[in-house]
């Protein structure tokens, strides 16, 4: 059911804790061997649509596990990077058989660091409480149990992971600048780091890419490592005053460990390469400013040039360094032609600015001998260079100030290449933009083609089977079975079925596919109300017309629902509980054709969604349901006479999508889910004696079956018999010979349908 289900909480097997959005702590997504590729590739994890109830919880920067159903190993650690939303990806993880996800409940992820897999004996003690059978487990984890995971992952040797250092839009270069332009790393004080994450939001814990620095996170105890009473008070604390984020759990200092004995030595020495360019240079951009790597403070590229290179000996290391860094770097790429250029002049600078370093040893004595000439004054337009620098020198010096204007020239015709390959990146990605956008619109266009293809398909072989056959001559009483999900896809077909001659005629369908809807008949005519697609919930109602083989839209139900119990009484049809996904319902609408619309009615006594009722002697009787927490054994029956819902005694199992049927003066609660499995278990109640007792049980477990009575015996027609098997047989019990299984060839797989005999 987890498979098949669309997004709602309904007591059908669907094991789902209901955590609040306060409440949800994290999430674990789900892979198997050959989707976890795709997973990884794609940066998205998805999961069936009945979970969409608490992925839409999911907020940017919410940790996120990944577990592999195959081995049972957990991936981490991941981070949510969008909202939880419906079909992110429409096409992701597809198959043959259909271009449709079918995990539509998607959210997008980065990965926060890289840790070796996890094995269930270790993370098994955390989610306890989560198991609710020997191999199966929630999904939802509160605050307590993300920390706990959290600190366990900690506890691991982190995974090969190499940091890829951001880069910018704009190209850069690597100069040296003055020493006194240099400022030291700032280290963030961990008491103010604290202090400031209040103001933040919780879940952004996402670093800061410009930075080139992973980022500190704040320290937890081992204490999280496991799930005590303590730990949930604590959640609910947290949970109601400001949010916290469960990243509090990872250590202060991330980039020490990941330069530990267990961390990646390439890592290691591409950081200490990193580091010794960032100690005599800076990072320009062609914008002609200067990026400090570490602080990311700005510099105008004028007021540091020219550049100071020091004395001979730390001037010689920088170029060496230089150099060595570039000419080696990492990534193992030429350097371009621009980079060499650039490379060529710092290292014709040095060697002039050395020069003059070593005129300035001699004595001052030659200063005066060869600044003033014999017998000539010292004036105003002949000084002496502090430095012992000759008239050669000063040449020297005009020459490289014009290297500095060329080198500058060389910059600035840079910057304008990069700006124009900057607004050639624009236009790239509004075109992708625009071609995403066709790709959606042709994936609706193909989801459309799917459902005239299986209507036309389902009716080609009507006709193969009945040729000639119309709805003025079919087989009366016949069986009608409305929309439902054949595995394939969800449908929107109206078909008459035979069991005397095992043939299966289809009429016209519906405006839409239909299934977890209701249906009644009342004057000749089928009316089909609530449902979805799958996706969404109705609220409309359609009416067919055998006599003319026609649908008509009726008016619509007050508020959207499914899974409801709809009967006809006394000239008026019925809809009875139900639910959205979100909530369950108590209400019964009343629907009166002289009236022409839907009026509400008394309520139950207790929500309910995926209940059964049926009426009997004037009576309408309602039994079973899930109200979102609980599925119940509770019955009660509506007699329009006393006008109130009274209370019955309950049935001896719990019982959700089972049906409810009358055979005699008797009523047939048959199948259905018990909140662990689907139950062949089949009770009678006697309104004579007011109480339950058990009958024969079927053949086999099946719940979400459409079931009739026709000629004095029950027909329960596909059906689930697990959360992935859909039935293709029918089962039919009669009071003098019990159960039996027919042979019928012409019905397929069916299940969520509904079904009435006219």
């Amino acid at each position: 059911m987890q498979t098949h289900h669309p997004n709602s909480q309904s007591g059908t097997g669907i094991h789902i804790r209901n955590l609040s959005e306060k409440q949800l702590g994290g999430v674990i997504f789900g892979c198997k061997p050959d989707t976890i590729e795709e997973c990884l590739t794609k940066q998205l994890f998805g999961l069936p649509s009945i979970h969409y109830s608490y992925v839409k919880h999911v907020k940017p920067g919410m940790p996120l596990f990944l577990f592999n159903y195959i081995d049972r190993r957990l991936h981490g650690l991941f981070e949510a990077a969008s909202p939880g939303q419906m079909s992110i990806d429409p096409y992701a993880w597809n198959n043959e058989d259909s271009l449709k996800t079918p995990f539509p409940a998607q959210v997008r992820v980065c990965t926060k660091i890289k840790y070796p897999p996890m094995l269930e004996s270790r993370y098994k003690t955390v989610l306890l409480k989560n198991y609710y059978d020997r191999h199966l487990f929630y999904f939802e984890l509160d605050h307590a149990q993300t920390k706990a995971l959290i600190s366990l992952f900690k506890s691991l040797p982190p995974a090969s992971f190499n940091r890829v250092p951001a880069v910018s839009s704009k190209q850069s270069i690597v100069i040296s600048v003055p020493q006194s332009k240099r400022k030291t790393p700032a280290v963030p004080d961990p008491k103010k780091v604290k202090a400031k994450s209040k103001n933040t939001n919780p879940f952004s814990i996402l670093s800061n890419a410009s930075d080139g620095v992973l980022d500190n996170w704040a320290d937890s105890d081992a204490e999280n490592a496991s799930v005590s009473e303590n730990s949930h008070s604590d959640t609910d604390e947290k949970e109601s005053g400001e949010a916290v984020s469960d990243w509090e759990d990872l250590d202060d200092n991330v980039l020490q460990n990941q330069f530990s004995p267990h961390s990646n030595p390439d890592e290691a020495s591409q950081n200490s390469s990193y580091k010794t360019v960032c100690q005599g240079m800076e990072l320009a951009e062609w914008s002609h400013a200067v990026i400090d790597p570490v602080n990311g403070e700005r510099h105008n590229f004028e007021e540091d040039m020219p550049v100071n290179l020091h004395d001979e000996h730390t001037g010689a290391g920088t170029i060496d360094k230089i150099e060595s860094v570039v000419h080696n770097n990492p990534d193992g790429v030429e350097l371009q032609p621009e980079r060499q250029t650039v490379l060529k002049k710092l290292k014709e600078l040095f060697f002039i600015r050395q020069q003059a370093a070593l005129s300035s040893q001699d004595p001052v004595d030659s200063c005066s001998d060869q600044c003033v000439p014999e017998g000539k004054p010292v004036n105003a337009n002949f000084s002496c260079d502090p430095f012992g620098a000759t008239v050669d020198d000063k040449i020297s010096f005009e020459e490289r100030h014009g290297d500095y204007a060329e080198l500058r020239q060389l910059i600035a015709d840079l910057a304008k290449r990069a700006e124009a390959l900057e607004k050639k990146q624009n236009v790239s990605d509004q075109d992708i933009l625009f071609l995403r956008e066709v790709v959606k619109d042709s994936g609706r266009k193909v989801q459309q083609l799917e459902y005239l293809v299986d209507e036309l398909q389902f009716k080609f072989d009507s006709l193969l089977s009945h040729l000639g056959s119309t709805c003025n001559n079919l087989t009366k009483p016949s069986i009608f079975l409305i929309g439902g999900y054949n595995s394939v896809t969800w449908l929107s077909s109206l078909d008459s079925f035979s069991p005397e001659k095992d043939i299966l005629v289809g009429l016209t369908p519906m405006s839409s596919a239909r299934s977890y809807a209701s249906a009644a008949t009342l004057d000749g005519h089928i009316f089909a109300f609530g449902g979805g697609d799958g996706m969404s919930w109705y609220n409309t109602v359609e009416c067919y017309s055998s006599r003319n083989d026609a649908w008509t839209e009726c008016p619509s139900l007050n508020r959207k629902k499914g899974s409801l119990a709809g009967i006809s009484l006394n000239s008026k049809i019925y809809a009875i509980g139900g639910g959205d996904g979100n909530e369950t319902f108590s209400e019964v609408e009343m629907f009166d054709p002289y009236l022409g619309k839907w009026i509400c009615g008394p309520s139950m006594l207790t929500s309910e969604f995926a209940l059964a009722a049926t009426e009997l002697n004037g009576t309408i009787y309602a039994a079973g349901g899930y109200d979102g927490n609980t599925v119940y054994r509770s019955a009660e029956r509506y007699d329009q006479r006393e006008g109130v819902w009274v209370r019955l005694p309950s049935m001896n199992t719990r019982r959700g999508c089972h049906t409810l049927t009358v055979l005699g003066e008797t009523l047939y609660a048959i199948g259905g889910y018990n909140g662990d499995k689907m139950v062949s278990s089949v009770e009678i109640y006697d309104p004579r004696l007011n109480a339950w007792r058990m009958g024969d049980p079927m053949t086999s477990p099946r719940g979400y079956a459409a079931a009739v009575n026709l000629d004095g015996s029950v027909y329960l027609i596909g059906g689930l018999q697990s959360n992935v098997q859909i039935l293709d047989t029918v089962e039919v019990y009669n009071p003098s010979s019990g159960w039996s299984v027919l042979g019928f060839s012409s019905l397929g797989k069916r299940s969520f349908a509904s079904a009435i005999v006219m």
